[in-house]
């Protein structure tokens, strides 16, 4: 279904740098009501600054700040209620905050593993669980199912109101949750688990009318490539020209007004889904070349 994002509410997180910062400032600028979240307290409030400069003459942003760590199930429920008390609703999550780890797996902890799992799948999945019974009356079928909701949340949930708008669940998985790649095993399993995760989900949720898109970038130019949970090694891939954040976070707006179920903003990213969908003993050929140079740079 197409939608306008003009006055949705949105949901974005991992909204303090990257792709989420450039999907909360063009978000805002075509209408939208954000709530933006993300651990650093200070860019998530010069960033809602920022938004209010670049505002057309005239018009006023609808920026809502929640800071904290989406792992903590108190953040998400703070996160959703925020959207709820200040806009009456939610008709777009963006689940965008993620982070990797590197190195080999067999020279890594079970503790390391569960801090990549915990943000990147258990995150978004438990905020989706939290999204999805505000989004299924959006018809006027149903009444919310207010057991379905913890308690800090029913009291918000009395007096949701509807826009009209189509609800959607973005979630940001990653190429490499389509193909595995070396020195990133736990966050192609993260990625991989949301992908199909969200699959699974389009086809529970078609008859609320609730869609879900699935994004898969590729090497984007953001703080993914320094902001890791942990460095152990890194493999040592050839040179390649990054996309934007400005640009994959157009196209996901773009995706998410025509309806669309999934996405790869990333050239390079979509000749390797094409690789590996035709010529699967190729891409691991390829990918044990280059786990076998990294062992050699070392």
């Amino acid at each position: 279904m197409k939608r306008t994002l003009q006055n949705a509410r949105i949901i974005i997180t991992g909204a303090s740098s990257g792709i989420g910062r450039e999907l909360a400032l063009q978000a805002s600028q075509v209408g939208a009501k954000i709530v933006i979240s993300a651990r650093r307290t200070e860019r998530l409030e010069a960033l809602r600054e920022q938004i209010q400069q670049e505002m057309p003459a005239g018009k006023t942003a609808c920026v809502e700040i929640v800071s904290g760590d989406v792992t903590s199930q108190e953040v998400r429920e703070a996160i959703v209620a925020r959207c709820l008390s200040a806009f009456g609703g939610v008709d777009i999550l963006i689940n965008n905050a993620g982070a990797a780890a590197t190195g080999l797996f067999e020279e890594n902890t079970p503790e390391r593993f569960q801090r990549v799992m915990d943000l990147n799948l258990i995150a978004p999945v438990e905020l989706t669980r939290l999204i999805i019974p505000l989004m299924k009356p959006w018809k006027g079928h149903e009444e919310v199912q207010k057991d379905c909701l913890p308690e800090s949340l029913r009291k918000c949930a009395s007096e949701l109101q509807f826009t009209g708008i189509p609800p959607m669940i973005v979630n940001l998985s990653s190429i490499v949750g389509i193909r595995g790649v070396t020195h990133y095993s736990e966050y192609c399993a993260a990625k991989a688990g949301l992908r199909v995760f969200s699959e699974s989900l389009r086809t529970e949720l078609h008859r609320y009318g609730i869609e879900i898109l699935v994004v898969c970038p590729g090497s984007t130019e953001t703080g993914f490539f320094t902001d890791y949970i942990e460095n152990t090694g890194e493999p040592t891939w050839p040179h390649h020209r990054r996309v934007t954040a400005k640009y994959v976070a157009g196209e996901i707006l773009k995706a998410v007004r025509k309806g669309k179920h999934s996405i790869i903003p990333f050239y390079l990213g979509k000749i390797m889904h094409r690789l590996n969908f035709f010529c699967p003993v190729f891409m691991d050929r390829v990918m044990v070349y280059y786990s076998e140079q990294s062992k050699k740079a070392k």
